[in-house]
């Protein structure tokens, strides 16, 4: 692959913040942006590739759901250790 080692040893982790119905599944409410449904939080190599998706209520911040995206991952991609996010994800 172009090089590259097969395991990824950086990503890029963002949001989406998506509106649900009132059917269906559980939601929440993001007061940043002001929408009452659902997060996905995205992990992708450094090619685009995404490495895992995360789909949780939108009340959680957005620090803690990257950690439940760096805690399914753990074991799958022991080499990545370096992950872009934007400013969302300041934080312990």
């Amino acid at each position: 692959m172009e090089g590259r080692d097969i395991e990824p040893l950086a990503g890029i982790i963002d949001l989406q913040t998506v509106k649900t119905t009132d059917k269906g599944g559980v939601k929440g409410h993001d007061a940043g942006k002001k929408i009452n449904g659902r997060k996905r939080h995205i992990l992708v190599d450094t090619m685009g590739l995404i490495l895992m998706v995360v789909v949780h209520t939108a009340s959680i911040q957005d620090c803690d759901g990257a950690k439940l995206v760096f805690d399914k991952i753990d074991h799958l991609f022991p080499k990545l250790h370096l992950v872009w996010a934007d400013a969302g994800y300041a934080g312990s």
